[in-house]
């Protein structure tokens, strides 16, 4: 006798209940139904969660509309510790006017909120920076101190510095 070649041991199905062809093909019908349903209603949730959409600020608030849609409304400078630029915006531009009486530096808030200075706005000047639609913009006066905060648009605008 080989121990890896067991024989066979018969089983007696004559005790089992019989099960109809019919009822028992329903049941697997059913379950597959379910099933299917259930793994499509999954499959829509997935992908509405995974669909791209537009980009949005991943902290902090979004830039308030103004009137006039090329001008950028500036956001209150309480919020530039909050903000952060997001990634994939459309290309764009922002044109800085100083129309204050001191000099104003600019600096771009990355993703992680951290400030990279870009230039400085002497009065009475301009100042066109390409960026992308979601990037934000810190303009400080010349001690430093935050004076607006300006998030980039998907049209080009104007920044108007006070």
């Amino acid at each position: 006798m080989d121990p890896y070649d067991p024989p066979l041991v018969e089983v007696d199905t004559s005790l089992l209940p019989p099960d109809p062809p019919e009822r028992g093909n329903r049941r697997l019908i059913l379950v597959v139904l379910a099933l299917a349903a259930v793994l499509g209603a999954g499959g829509v949730v997935l992908m509405v969660q995974l669909w791209p959409s537009a980009p949005v600020a991943s902290a902090g608030p979004s830039a308030p509309q103004s009137a006039d849609p090329s001008v950028l409304t500036a956001l209150p400078a309480g919020v530039s510790a909050s903000v952060r630029s997001v990634e994939d915006g459309v290309d764009t531009t922002i044109t800085f006017v100083n129309n204050g009486t001191g000099t104003v530096t600019l600096s771009w808030v990355d993703d992680k909120g951290e400030r990279s200075p870009y230039a400085t706005v002497d009065p009475g000047a301009t100042y066109e920076q390409k960026t992308y639609a979601g990037h934000f913009w810190v303009a400080a006066g010349p001690d430093g101190t935050v004076l607006a905060v300006f998030q980039a648009t998907d049209r080009p605008a104007k920044a108007l510095l006070d």
